[in-house]
């Protein structure tokens, strides 16, 4: 590794340890990259397959699921407290029936920050 390699390592790795991520996070982030298109106004994210998408902001009633591991989310809200440790719920099409309804947050590929408040990205509240 040349001095330039180097410092450009030490850099990265710094803006990670800010950012909360890892090396790793960091490098899965860049692969799918997971962010509001400002062209559509959609949060477009990589997520867990198989994902149950529900009517409500809560795990009753699926009407539909994630079966793919890239999605799009058209909006946020708040509901109940799910496994990621917030109540912040993803508002989406299921990829089987093409039914509206929500995934929690920890489905969802994005940062803790980003769950904290989606509106201050860009992403409408539902």
């Amino acid at each position: 590794m040349n001095k330039h390699q180097a410092i450009s390592t030490a850099i990265a790795i710094a803006a990670f340890a800010l950012l909360g991520l890892t090396p790793a996070t960091a490098t899965a982030s860049a692969a799918a990259p997971c962010g509001v298109d400002p062209h559509d106004g959609r949060l477009h994210c990589s997520n867990e397959g198989g994902v149950p998408v529900f009517h409500e902001p809560r795990p009753v009633d699926a009407v539909d699921f994630l079966d793919t591991t890239q999605s799009w989310f058209t909006c946020w809200t708040q509901g109940e407290l799910h496994t990621g440790g917030n109540t912040t719920w993803y508002g989406t099409v299921g990829d089987r029936f093409g039914n509206f309804g929500y995934v929690p947050a920890s489905a969802v590929h994005t940062p803790s920050a980003f769950d904290a408040d989606p509106g201050r990205y860009g992403l409408r509240r539902c």
